[in-house]
């Protein structure tokens, strides 16, 4: 009964490194890429920006001040991505 536990307990500790090893190749997968997720999260304030500025009347300086503006929060978003897949790749 004893070794019938201890069988049990090796194939299922086997089973888990197995799993573990799934897990870790799945998470290296998209490490470097860039999805379209990110590169969407970027554009689509210049795209919609640009719209805006075709219905309304925006002036020069405030619709740079705006680009300026989505530019920093892109490059803010993008180095938080990057410490964020450091963190996860040290745990």
């Amino acid at each position: 009964m004893n070794t019938e536990n201890e069988i049990m307990a090796k194939l299922e500790i086997e089973h888990i490194a197995e799993l573990q090893k799934y897990k870790d190749e799945f998470e290296t997968l998209g490490k470097n890429d860039w999805g379209l997720k990110d590169l969407i999260s970027i554009f689509l304030p210049f795209i919609l920006l640009s719209i805006a500025n075709s219905f309304y009347d925006i002036e020069t300086e405030i619709f740079q001040i705006i680009c300026f503006i989505f530019l920093a929060s892109a490059v803010v978003q993008g180095m938080i991505r990057e410490q964020t897949k450091k963190n996860k790749s040290q745990n």
